[in-house]
């Protein structure tokens, strides 16, 4: 998956840090912690990961993390929009069901969706085909950075 959100919460069920996990196409990983969440207030982060050949390293994240209860499901909706210099580049949002990671989510997961890897490669190709297409300007990859995790 390009990106994954972990939610870690204190004992007493308070929201206490968000992990954001990048997965880029090269089999790199890189995670920027946000500390102290808040549900709908913006956070920021420096980009420092390469993702994509046709964005720079340069520029930051934004987030914004909405939490809602919709028909008895704890329902989340995470925005991520990527400024480089010049303003806003990329704008995305995911959104999905909360649920604790246990044993058998995971394999009921695994089970439920086996090809969704392979599709969502295929589409993330495809887009990048069509950039190249476009004659987008493209970067080439540099060093992982040296920590694995950005605060």
């Amino acid at each position: 998956k390009p990106v994954s959100f972990w939610y870690c919460h204190r004992q007493d069920g308070t929201l206490r840090a968000i992990v954001v996990e990048v997965n880029n196409t090269f089999g790199e990983r890189h995670c920027y912690l946000l500390d102290a969440p808040r549900f709908g207030a913006q956070l920021q982060a420096l980009k420092c990961f390469h993702v994509s050949p046709f964005c720079g390293v340069g520029g930051h994240y934004r987030f914004r993390f909405l939490r809602t209860l919709h028909q008895g499901q704890d329902r989340t909706v995470v925005r991520v929009d990527h400024d480089d210099a010049q303003g806003p580049l990329l704008q995305t949002s995911v959104s999905g069901s909360l649920q604790p990671v246990t044993p058998g989510l995971l394999r009921q997961v695994l089970w439920r969706y086996p090809a969704m890897t392979a599709m969502v490669m295929a589409r993330i190709h495809w887009q990048a085909l069509k950039l190249w297409l476009k004659r987008v300007g493209f970067h080439r990859k540099p060093s992982a950075p040296d920590q694995f995790v950005t605060r």
